[in-house]
């Protein structure tokens, strides 16, 4: 039986690192064993969790496609970018989770994800979440990749969405424009996050021209507002990873180098308290970044903005989510529920909702059930 409700698993403080380091841009290999050795570093540096950015392995897709590509470069640049893809369950995964335990250290892993289902060859924007014992917890696809990301990834499912219960708290997190999507956050919210890993592939604003995507120069950049406000609103610590590309990293065969608009690929990670206020301002250049993080912090927020306790009407406005058997209201130990059963009817009467307001696809759901 618990005998307390734990904040960051019962630890007064925890450590996060930001691992702000180039891979080996669309080299697996080489960027698993730069990665080993960071996670060594994070480690050494007492360190208990060590995060990574958006695509970490093995790089985020900056470079432009369309029907005028030129073929042999299209080619050349999706096979490398196929054969630089993590595959869950194979070497790939395996030598993370070593890493992890020998160091003792959790991890979160921004990479390019295969699927390994043998008919699928579909690649997804995935970030995979490891405990200090090594184990592969799960993983969180990118729900809806954004613009042209649109050619390179596909789609994330309800399952993406999880939060995960360690012995340093309870672990959750996104990807870039997912933190411009309410109800995603809110969802993450719900499930009841400490610790938000927030992944970016650089320091960009999208306002100042001429390039739609420029590098992040004055502090404006949405990111930075963004997990900001995610911070305060979940009452969560928020380690931002954003990437940096060495142009030095990039192979000179690869077809679109010196064509990639890396230029804001630069760094610009940080770590936020749930206050909302910068523990490690964004940061640029190669380094590791590290915060020690307190459980008093998440404590005293919430003893004002409980977002989802008792500064929440789930009387008046509730979120739901919709699994493969229908609508459900959502959860709060970790999971997404698999069914719609009656817990939306029931939660309608125990607030003294009138089922008839719920929507039309939930009745039909209730017919069903009943």
């Amino acid at each position: 039986m618990a005998t307390s409700k734990k904040v960051l698993g019962g630890n007064e403080s925890i450590r996060i690192a930001i691992a702000q380091i180039s891979p080996v841009f669309m080299d697996k290999e080489r960027s698993l064993a730069r990665a080993e050795k960071a996670i060594a570093d994070a480690a050494a540096d007492n360190a208990d969790l060590v995060v990574f950015s958006e695509a970490w392995l093995s790089g985020y897709p900056y470079w432009t496609e369309g029907w005028d590509s030129g073929l042999q470069d299209w080619v050349a640049g999706r096979v490398a970018f196929r054969d630089s893809a993590v595959v869950i369950g194979t070497e790939d995964t395996e030598r993370l989770s070593a890493a992890a335990a020998q160091h003792r250290i959790h991890l979160v892993m921004g990479c390019n994800e295969l699927d390994a289902d043998p008919a699928s060859n579909t690649i997804y924007n995935t970030q995979l979440f490891f405990d200090g014992d090594g184990k592969l917890l799960g993983r969180h696809r990118k729900l809806m990749p954004t613009f042209g990301e649109r050619q390179f990834w596909g789609q994330g499912q309800l399952t993406d969405l999880r939060v995960y219960d360690t012995d340093i708290g309870r672990i959750g997190g996104l990807i870039c424009g997912e933190h411009l999507m309410p109800l995603v956050r809110a969802a993450m919210i719900e499930l009841g996050e400490e610790i938000h890993v927030a992944a970016f592939p650089g320091s960009f604003v999208l306002h100042t021209g001429p390039r739609l995507e420029e590098p992040d120069l004055t502090g404006d950049a949405w990111r930075i507002s963004s997990t900001r406000n995610h911070a305060f609103e979940a009452g969560a610590f928020v380690a931002s990873a954003s990437s940096i590309i060495d142009p030095a990293d990039v192979p000179d065969g690869f077809p679109y180098k010196g064509k990639m608009n890396i230029d804001y690929a630069t760094g610009g990670s940080s770590i936020i308290s749930p206050l909302g206020v910068p523990l490690v301002e964004p940061t640029m250049g190669s380094q590791i970044l590290v915060s020690d993080c307190e459980a008093w912090m998440i404590k005293a927020v919430k003893a004002i903005v409980d977002t989802a306790g008792h500064y929440s009407r789930p009387d008046l406005l509730a979120l739901a989510v919709k699994g493969q058997s229908g609508w459900d209201v959502l959860n709060r130990d970790g999971q997404i529920p698999s069914g719609w059963g009656t817990s939306l009817l029931r939660s309608a009467e125990a607030h003294d909702v009138d089922p008839l307001l719920l929507p039309e696809a939930a009745q039909a759901s209730i017919s069903a059930d009943s």
